[in-house]
């Protein structure tokens, strides 16, 4: 396996990409809309697909819920590594703002600083950083 790419489906995609783009930085790339597809013509608006490419090593591919219903967030917990603690800090205050904080950012009893936060959207985020 190459890697592992984040998918997260949300019923609000487009504040979803200014929301994590705002936070996490990177290029929005393959912002695919709904509009003028063809077998998407009772989806008006929709996104169908649009990547955040953050850096060489994390992207993430977002879209809209379309006929399938999901239970927005609570399948998807997703782990990130840090490499400083202004990092950890910044994006831990930036995801907290809105959400709700599962665990404090704190020290771990493994070495390292480490919190859980579930996003706006009702997504999970472990966030760890090994001093």
């Amino acid at each position: 396996m190459k890697k592992l790419i984040p998918y997260l489906t949300t019923d609000h995609c487009k504040e979803a990409v200014a929301y994590y783009h705002a936070i996490f930085g990177g290029e929005i790339k393959n912002f695919q809309m709904s509009d003028g597809i063809p077998g998407f013509e009772q989806y008006p608006n929709k996104v169908l697909h649009a990547e955040i490419v953050i850096n060489e090593n994390l992207t993430l591919y977002l879209n809209d819920i379309f006929q399938t219903p999901v239970t927005e967030g609570n399948s998807v917990m997703l782990g990130l590594e840090f490499d400083s603690e202004e990092e950890i800090t910044n994006i831990y205050t930036a995801l907290a703002e809105e959400g709700t904080i599962e665990m404090e950012l704190q020290e771990a009893f493994w070495g390292a600083v480490h919190a859980k936060v579930v996003d706006k959207f009702g997504f999970s985020w472990e966030l760890n950083w090994e001093k």
